[in-house]
């Protein structure tokens, strides 16, 4: 009978392994369950993440792309109203001396008149 007995404790002990081994695996399924749900969770998360940091990009690249051609039309607007004065400028009449009364330049000689000579009395200056 002691053999039977030690054989009976030994298939209780085999019992409570096998019911710790099962409360243990219903517990990790619990756990692979959460970590199966938090893993899910954070796809959706990382994939609306990737959505709004596309979204953003492109929002910037938008931003850049309207300073870049604000910049270009500036510098286009620069230039021609540059190439405007220098044209009119080029194109004006070379300046008048001045001269002084009597025909004189300021602090100079007569002005010849069109002949090549002074003016004299009676002629008019031009």
């Amino acid at each position: 009978m002691a053999g039977l007995a030690r054989c009976q404790r030994e298939a209780e002990e085999v019992a409570e392994l096998m019911k710790q081994n099962l409360t243990r695996a219903l517990e990790r399924d619990g756990r692979l369950s959460d970590l199966d749900t938090r893993a899910q969770e954070l796809r959706a998360m990382g994939e609306a993440f990737t959505r709004n940091t596309r979204a953003v990009a492109r929002q910037q690249r938008r931003g850049h792309r309207r300073w870049r051609l604000a910049a270009i039309g500036l510098a286009a607007l620069l230039l021609l109203l540059l190439a405007l004065g220098l044209a009119l400028w080029l194109s004006r009449p070379p300046p008048a001396t001045v001269t002084g009364p009597r025909g004189t330049p300021p602090g100079g000689e007569p002005a010849p008149g069109p002949s090549g000579s002074l003016p004299g009395f009676g002629e008019t200056l031009q």
